[in-house]
């Protein structure tokens, strides 16, 4: 039975936001309070208090705080994208403790991606994923992947550059989270330029009404959850593209769950 959105919930806040509550006070609840919450707010503060109910909303609550808030604010996308990131990295495990076994079924030596990785050398790192990804696929000459390219893509080599990219960085950076953030926002393989600023915005890749250049990108561990990799400074999916950028999100989710990589 799928989940009645409008009933209230544990955390729906009282009408007009005391804290705490009056006594007696009637609780607006279900996603119409939180939606008349959102467009009520007047200020940031109410704004980010309004964001942070509706986000545990799900997709329902995260596309109605894009389609009402003002997400260019660099308060609120802070916030949004901060949330988004907590929420995705609930869900990811990694294991920093253990060695990875860097293993390739086509032959591909991962000693320097672990290493740039290890020494927190996140540019190169995501060059040389890229480069890394092309080989996997004997893509080189065209220099991007295309969909079959990720359907067909080892799973022993996925999992060892997931792996990779979430114990160096504890998590907030690889291809999970950002898969995480890519479902909470709404993405699917059908092309959306909403759902792909959505993300955008979610990862740190779309700020103040543009799409950052990989250049522009924040390489080290203060950056967004889900923000790398990006696919290098010539693969990147994240200027704009959003008829291949949503298919590869999309296949790249599948792909990660008929690899059961987590």
């Amino acid at each position: 039975m799928s989940e009645n959105l409008n009933q209230p919930r544990e955390y729906d806040a009282v009408l007009g936001g005391q804290v705490p509550p009056p006594k007696d006070a009637a609780v607006l609840g279900g996603i119409e309070g939180v939606k008349r919450r959102l467009i009520n707010a007047t200020s940031v503060e109410q704004q980010v208090v309004a964001i942070a109910e509706a986000l545990k909303y799900g997709e329902a609550g995260t596309k109605l705080v894009f389609q009402i808030v003002n997400t260019d604010s660099e308060k609120v996308q802070f916030t949004v994208s901060s949330l988004l990131g907590q929420q995705a990295l609930a869900k990811v495990e990694p294991d920093i403790h253990s060695d990875v076994a860097l293993i390739s079924a086509v032959g591909v030596n991962y000693s320097d991606l672990q290493n740039l990785l290890a020494s927190g050398k996140w540019k190169d790192a995501d060059q040389e994923t890229a480069s890394i990804m092309l080989r996997v696929c004997d893509r080189q000459p065209q220099g991007f992947l295309d969909s079959s390219d990720v359907e067909n893509f080892s799973c022993e080599d996925l999992n060892t550059i997931e792996t990779l990219w979430q114990k160096y960085s504890n998590g907030r950076f690889g291809f999970v989270v950002q898969t995480h953030i890519w479902q909470s926002v709404g993405g699917t393989s059908n092309p959306d330029w909403e759902a792909w600023c959505r993300f955008g915005k979610g990862v740190g890749w779309f700020s103040q009404g543009a799409w950052r250049y990989w250049n522009d990108l924040k390489f080290d561990l203060s950056a967004p959850v889900g923000h790398l990799p990006r696919g290098g400074a010539f693969i990147g999916w994240g200027l704009g593209d959003f008829w291949t950028g949503c298919r590869t999100l999309s296949g790249v989710a599948e792909k990660l769950g008929s690899c059961k990589i987590a």
